[in-house]
């Protein structure tokens, strides 16, 4: 191959890189490898360099995995999709929950978010993307009960279903913008499966959120269709003591799920 041809082919291939990148918003190192190989015969580290000297790529998560943002994707683009960004880094299956996954089920009050939670294992530092961050919940149910795959834009992501994102969120309504926010999810879900939020509350195997789910399962009962019999089969899940909804209610004592809860709980979220 003369040199002037193979010049042309390494122009050409660089093309078709500079091109397959800005196809999309951010990539991470992992899928950076990859593209470099496929189009190039250049190492990565000579790639990575001529793209952030040229322009192409500016890195916007510091770290051994980084991710980098495409010149023609402006910082703001990023910062409003921070769930790309978290795909981009943990990988695509991560698993979305609390808050992010009440916000994808349509559910939040809110139309963004400024913190997003993934559920594994382990818990982890919190990560910051833009003006994002990210928590790292180690996860009271094993990972894999109550996971769903569902569109989000032109990608899947991974979350937990309904019903298992409605008893993580009365859990730690602090993960979910508030109670407020949750009392709103309550009213708002449909079609929901009291089956489905009872079975996986016993797996939880805290008496409190027992009690809560229980009183929140009865105010629902008619909407979401659960029977007393269902109700019930709760009762040897339930604290021996009395316990409070929550430290910031004060309220009367609701005798069957051993609760002390006020009556106005659910009133305004409509």
């Amino acid at each position: 191959m003369t040199t002037i041809k193979r010049n042309n082919k390494m122009r050409a291939d660089w093309t078709a890189l500079v091109k397959a990148l800005r196809q999309r918003t951010i990539v991470s190192h992992a899928e950076f490898v990859p593209l470099v190989r496929r189009y190039t015969n250049v190492s990565t580290a000579y790639a990575l360099r001529r793209l952030q000297r040229d322009g192409i790529l500016s890195k916007v998560e510091e770290g051994r995995r980084g991710v980098y943002l495409v010149s023609e994707k402006d910082a703001a683009a990023f910062t409003k999709d921070p769930i790309e960004a978290i795909q981009a880094v943990y990988g695509p299956d991560a698993p979305l929950a609390y808050g992010t996954a009440l916000f994808l089920h349509g559910l939040s009050r809110y139309g963004r978010l400024s913190e997003h939670y993934v559920i594994g294992s382990e818990k982890q530092r919190a990560k910051t993307f833009g003006d994002s961050i990210v928590r790292f919940i180690k996860s009271p149910l094993p990972e894999e009960i109550g996971l769903v795959t569902q569109k989000y834009g032109k990608r899947s992501v991974r979350l937990t279903d309904l019903e298992r994102t409605l008893i993580d969120c009365i859990h730690r309504p602090k993960y979910a913008q508030g109670w407020e926010n949750v009392a709103h999810a309550l009213h708002m879900a449909k079609p929901v499966s009291g089956s489905r939020i009872i079975e996986y509350v016993k797996l939880y195997g805290n008496p409190s959120l027992v009690a809560r789910v229980g009183f929140i399962l009865e105010h629902f009962a008619k909407t979401w269709r659960v029977a007393d019999e269902e109700l019930d089969s709760l009762r040897e899940y339930l604290p021996r003591t009395r316990v409070g909804f929550d430290r910031s209610f004060r309220g009367k004592l609701h005798k069957r799920w051993n609760l002390i809860a006020p009556e106005d709980i659910f009133e305004g979220q409509s």
